[in-house]
C-alpha cells in the first residue's frame, strides 16, 4: 500500500517553517495574521513533524537559542520557574549538575513518577539530591504537558502534520522525491538542516513556503533549481502581496534599507518560470 498526497481536503496548500509555526502555537499577532489570511484565501495549512519536534526542542532547551529569552513566541508555555530549571540544567548550573547526571535523569525520572519512589527514599538518599530529584520531575512533568498543549493547538487551528513515514514510505518519494533530494544537495544552497522539511513541502504540493529564514528565503530560493516543481517561498510580511501574484515570482522578501538600490527602487524578484 503507497501513501499518496491525496487526503488534504484543499489543493492550495501552504507549507509553515518552525519558526512561523512557532508564532502560531504562540498566539503571537504575526502568526495569527498568518493563519487568517492564509484561510481566508482557501489555503490550507501544512507542516512537518520536524518542525513540530523543534518545537518541543525549544522547551526542552537543546536549542541554541532556547526560551531563555522573555519574548520567545512559547515562552507562555512553560511558567517562569520550570523554565528556570531547564535553564539550569542546559547551563550546567552547579545547583545540579553536581549532584547528578541531568541528561541522564530527562529519561530516567519518568521511573520517578509511577511509584511512590520519594516516600521511600527519603530516608536513605541525601535530601538535597531528593529534592533535586523532585524539582527535575516537575519540569519534565511541565514540559510533556507543553508537547502536548502543543500537538491540541495545532489540531484545533486545523494544522496538517505530514510524517515522515508518510513521505519515505511513499511511491512519489521512490519516483520524484529521492530525485528532488539529490538536485537539493547539490545544486541548492539550501542549509542542509532545511532539506526534510523542503522535501515534505513538496511532497504535500505546498504552493508556498513560509518562513522567516533569510537562508531559506535569499540564499535557498535564488538557488532553487528551474527542474524543482513550482514553489513560491514567502516572509509572512509579503504573504497577502504573494497571494495576490498568486505566487508568480521565487521568493517574497521583506526588503531591507541596505537592500534598496538606485532611486529607493528594491531589488527585482525572480519569477519561476524565467
Amino acid at each position: 500500500m503507497t501513501t499518496k498526497t491525496l487526503y488534504l481536503n484543499s489543493p492550495q496548500r501552504a507549507f509553515v517553517d518552525t519558526n512561523v509555526l512557532a508564532n502560531i502555537v504562540g498566539s503571537y499577532s504575526s502568526g495569527l495574521s498568518t493563519v487568517n489570511t492564509l484561510k481566508n484565501s482557501n489555503y490550507e495549512i501544512v507542516t512537518s513533524s520536524k518542525c513540530v519536534y523543534e518545537l518541543y526542542s525549544f522547551l526542552k532547551g537543546t536549542t541554541k537559542s532556547g526560551i531563555d529569552k522573555t519574548n520567545h513566541p512559547l515562552g507562555s508555555l512553560l511558567t517562569p520557574e520550570i523554565n528556570d530549571i531547564a535553564q539550569k540544567l542546559f547551563k550546567k548550573s552547579q545547583d545540579i549538575d553536581s549532584i547528578g547526571n541531568s541528561y541522564y535523569w530527562y529519561n530516567l525520572s519518568e521511573e520517578w513518577t509511577g511509584w511512590d519512589y520519594f516516600e521511600n527514599m527519603e530516608s536513605k538518599i541525601d535530601s538535597i539530591f531528593l529534592e533535586k530529584q523532585k524539582e527535575f520531575v516537575k519540569w519534565k512533568q511541565s514540559v510533556l504537558s507543553a508537547f502536548t498543549n502543543i500537538d491540541e493547538i495545532l489540531k484545533a487551528k486545523s494544522i496538517y502534520v505530514c510524517e515522515y513515514f508518510q513521505i519515505f514510505s511513499s511511491e512519489w518519494y521512490n519516483k520524484y522525491g529521492f530525485v528532488y533530494e539529490r538536485e537539493l544537495a547539490k545544486n541548492s544552497l539550501f542549509p542542509n538542516e532545511d532539506f526534510e522539511i523542503v522535501i515534505a513541502a513538496l511532497f504535500l504540493q505546498a504552493k508556498v513556503f513560509i518562513t522567516q529564514d533569510e537562508d531559506l528565503l535569499w540564499r535557498g530560493a535564488l538557488s532553487y533549481g528551474f527542474n524543482m516543481p513550482n514553489m513560491s517561498f514567502c516572509c509572512v510580511e509579503k504573504l497577502q502581496e504573494a497571494i495576490e501574484d498568486d505566487f508568480a515570482f521565487r521568493f517574497y522578501r521583506k526588503e531591507k534599507d541596505k537592500q534598496i538600490g538606485k532611486n529607493n527602487q528594491p531589488p527585482k524578484r525572480h519569477k519561476l518560470t524565467e
